[in-house]
């Protein structure tokens, strides 16, 4: 690369890295599964043996334990997923003993009041004994917080041992490793791997950099983040940089100054002595995907079902109509530019699917009868339930692409990369927003404007609240 100085830290600062806990163990992103499973067990053992051990004292009859296991089972997934989507998993919020005290014990409370809500209004309460019930919710949270304060006792030691691999970054500045130092030490002090250290000249082109910093970040090299470490006093050059990382499906974060206070957001982090602010955040966290995997599959699950005598209806209509396959599938971009074959029913005579896909107009010749009206009722998306339960799309999301359009505008519209950040959806913050079929070259870059908000603002009530407007839409579309 010219201009460029590539700088393999490992085998520069390995002492340091060795001192500062480097292994290479276990990866770092496995050790919350791995706590998550220990919760899942211990709160069985706490369950089943607050059942045995009340009824012992009470010397009543112990009878089915099956009961008090499902308990422990449900208090486990919503605990679980409740942790999990507030980031208490990852080994950073596991070390801070307060942080995992008030979360659990909020979740345990939050978790135990819904279920024994749900115990009322279902009626179920008489299989369970309140006794036994209470002492669970009391041996459950102290078994979970004691397990959590030898947990954390313990990490210290082990990533001391080399047990947990640290998360590999690469740092990109403007200046000499020299002056880089200070920054480099906090990185490596604090479970940071530095693989590689670009140093870029004044005269380096952005462009230069492109292709190899899109293979550095390829998911084999296992990166956790990118940072920028440049001159404050010129906003324009890091302003280009986060612009060209937008097509990297990584955090970006920089070490910031005043100087630079516009890129100054709400995602700051402590890396030792000095701080970063995230200026680019990750697709989803683990716990975001876990959440918005359960979402989709819950309800794409239960809408399969009623809608499935529709789906018949309109595969029937189809044959009958005009002959030919049922189904259209296409090759779409999805998750991180990954391709697949999405799943629409058939309404052109004809199945584009090559380096030129013509895009439908309203009253485009090629539609069929039954075509025209399952396109104005969006009910040829429906087999698209079938991506979704796949894991291959989402319900919200930006709308996927056929790959044809996907190189064609990629090249026109700046950032267009980084809606592939998130699986593509069914549905969007652009399609609610009026962004639906036929686009010209304006319109497409107003709705990857909406698919980039989407992606930088995703919540699980945003999700909803574009689920119940896309039900508005397609109500008052077909309406007219």
């Amino acid at each position: 690369m010219a201009d460029i100085t590539d700088y393999r830290l490992p085998r520069e600062v390995g002492q340091l890295a060795k001192d500062s806990g480097r292994g290479f163990g276990i990866p770092g992103y496995l050790v919350g599964p791995v706590v998550c499973v220990a919760d899942l067990v211990l709160l069985v053992l706490a369950s089943v043996g607050s059942a045995i051990g009340y009824h012992s004292v009470m010397q009543q009859e112990v009878g089915d334990l099956s009961t008090f296991v499902g308990l422990a089972l449900a208090v486990a997934f919503y605990v679980s997923v409740f942790l999990a989507y507030r980031g208490n998993y990852s080994v950073r919020r596991l070390m801070q003993p307060i942080v995992q005290l008030r979360e659990l014990t909020m979740a345990w409370i939050v978790v135990f009041v819904m279920l024994m809500t749900l115990a009322f209004l279902l009626k179920v309460g008489p299989n369970l004994s309140r006794g036994a019930t209470l002492t669970f919710f009391t041996t459950g949270w102290c078994a979970v917080v004691g397990w959590r304060v030898l947990l954390n006792m313990q990490l210290d030691r082990i990533r001391a041992r080399q047990i947990i691999a640290p998360r590999q970054v690469v740092v990109l500045s403007d200046r000499r490793i020299e002056e880089a130092r200070p920054y480099l030490n906090d990185l490596a002090l604090n479970g940071y791997d530095v693989a590689r250290f670009l140093v870029l000249s004044p005269s380096s082109g952005l462009d230069v950099l492109s292709s190899e910093l899109t293979e550095i970040a390829k998911p084999r090299h296992r990166l956790d983040s990118f940072f920028l470490l440049m001159d404050w006093s010129q906003p324009d050059r890091i302003a280009g940089m986060a612009d060209m990382l937008r097509a990297i499906p990584l955090p970006i974060r920089l070490f910031p100054d005043p100087k630079v206070a516009r890129f100054l957001g709400p995602h700051e982090m402590s890396v030792g002595g000095v701080w970063a602010t995230e200026i680019q955040r990750a697709p989803l966290s683990l716990g975001e995907r876990l959440a918005k995997r359960a979402l989709d599959v819950v309800v794409s699950s239960l809408l399969l079902v009623p809608m499935l005598p529709l789906m018949l209806l309109s595969a029937l209509f189809i044959k009958l109509s005009s002959g030919g396959p049922v189904l259209f599938t296409q090759t779409r971009t999805g998750f991180g530019g990954t391709p697949f074959r999405i799943f629409k029913f058939r309404t052109l005579t004809t199945m584009d699917d090559g380096p030129v896909v013509k895009q439908v107009s309203r009253d485009d010749a090629r539609l069929t009868r039954v075509g025209k009206v399952l396109r104005r009722t969006s009910v040829d998306e429906l087999p698209q339930l079938i991506n979704i339960l796949r894991g291959e799309m989402s319900l919200v999301g930006p709308r996927p692409h056929a790959a044809a359009h996907t190189d064609h505008y990629g090249q026109l519209i700046a950032n267009y990369a980084y809606r592939h950040h998130v699986k593509p959806g069914l549905t969007g913050w652009a399609q609610v927003n009026g962004f639906r079929g036929e686009t010209t070259l304006s319109q497409m870059k107003a709705r990857v404007d909406h698919d980039l908000w989407y992606v930088d603002n995703w919540s699980l009530w945003l999700d909803l609240k574009i689920l119940l407007k896309t039900c508005v839409v397609v109500l008052t579309t077909s309406a007219h």
